[in-house]
């Protein structure tokens, strides 16, 4: 991250981790010290089998009223691969400048989850991190985890693009959402309950109704995959995270769309006719002027996702061998109960060490096989059609 990121945001206010040491919010750890584990919480699902023994275009060849459901426009990060929302003009996972990326069409990964396909074309197992499935909903873990317990709840029945469409009928819309978040509650138990998870992650003695309480839930806006997702985060954020967060580069404004904002509009019950080129400017417009208003509830959700995972973070900085402030690591110490940045580290490069950090303190794909995340095939996939079965239709979405 490059000092101009980093200019966007000055910040001088520090945060306190494990032992009540204080680093400054404009810094992060980074680098696990060899041989040092923060514990996980392996998958219990039953693994399953694929049902389409190919890749998507070979499934929308064979079931042509599918092609619809089965791909993204995105922008596809040079980088990294991450396929990033078309609105967006820095990667959110690896902070490259995506201000000259075309749009282009990705693989709808959810539904090849859904209808389960075998393979991506670039020839990976569409497996899954599956936490939970019902007739219903789909949980399963985020793989590019912005916190340790990070999952996508995901409805499991409907293809909905997005949560612009849940407008078209608000009373179904708050129920799906109700679905999806018990789903990914009950999935959020498993990893509380864990012992030792709950007291290396978690600083303090929360409970789980307080823990309850500060789950970071929203929608975004456009999404990077076109089918209905919360994205349920269980803070603390990862260091890096947390420090992406500060600068305003996740739950962006004007994207991020909190679920408690959602509730609000649809608890109105006041349709909406939506269209996949409904501006979402007009639809802020329209329920801020009903008393709902985005900005504010934007503003609270975001400051309260930054208070909660300071407050719960519990990261120890005898962990980590550096620091990172302005895009540079330093090897640090800490004095007087304070990180107190030493000599700059010469060739650091500061996204293979995320990668590697991130795939130590992320719940994706446990338990490892020799190293490498494992994963399954859904359990009950739908069936490779439009209608009962397969995805139903949702109001709006396949007609005007």
């Amino acid at each position: 991250v490059g000092s101009a990121m980093a200019a966007q945001a000055p910040l001088i206010e520090r945060m306190a981790v494990a032992g009540g040491v204080e680093i400054l919010r404009s810094q992060y750890f980074a680098k696990f010290k060899v041989g040092v584990e923060y514990p996980t919480v392996p998958s219990s699902v039953v693994r399953s089998e694929a049902t389409f023994d190919g890749i998507i275009d070979e499934l929308a060849e064979k079931y042509p009223e599918l092609s619809a459901v089965l791909y993204n426009d995105v922008k596809a990060c040079p980088n990294c691969g991450k396929p990033c929302a078309y609105t967006m003009t820095t990667c959110n996972a690896c902070a490259t400048c995506l201000k000259e990326v075309e749009i282009t069409k990705s693989e709808n990964v959810f539904s090849a989850f859904l209808f389960g396909v075998k393979r991506a074309k670039r020839g990976f197992p569409y497996t899954v991190s599956l936490r939970r499935q019902t007739p219903d909903v789909l949980v399963l873990d985020d793989m590019l985890a912005l916190t340790p317990c990070h999952f996508d709840g995901i409805p499991a029945k409907h293809y909905i693009p997005d949560w612009r469409f849940l407008l078209t009928d608000p009373l179904e819309g708050l129920k799906v959402i109700d679905q999806i978040e018990e789903e990914c509650w009950a999935a959020t138990l498993e990893f509380f309950r864990d012992e030792k998870f709950r007291t290396a992650i978690f600083k303090g003695g929360i409970t789980e109704e307080e823990l309850k309480g500060k789950v970071i839930k929203s929608f975004n806006f456009p999404p990077s995959q076109f089918q209905l997702h919360i994205q349920w985060l269980v803070p603390p954020l990862m260091p890096f995270q947390y420090f992406m967060a500060e600068i305003r580069n996740h739950f962006h404004e004007d994207r991020a769309f909190p679920i408690a904002y959602v509730r609000k509009v649809l608890e109105l019950n006041k349709p909406y006719k939506v269209r996949k080129d409904t501006p979402i400017e007009e639809i802020v417009a329209y329920y801020d002027g009903l008393g709902i208003n985005y900005k504010q509830h934007w503003n609270e959700f975001y400051q309260k996702s930054l208070a909660d995972s300071m407050e719960l973070a519990n990261w120890r900085p005898e962990d980590f061998e550096y620091v990172v402030e302005d895009g540079k690591a330093y090897n640090f110490s800490v004095e007087s109960g304070k990180v107190v940045k030493g000599a700059q580290v010469e060739g650091f490069v500061a996204s293979d060490v995320q990668k590697l950090d991130c795939a130590a303190m992320q719940n994706y794909g446990r338990p490892y096989d020799g190293g490498r995340p494992t994963g399954t095939y859904v359990q009950t996939p739908l069936k490779p059609k439009l209608g009962p079965g397969g995805y139903e239709a949702w109001p709006g979405v396949f007609s005007d």
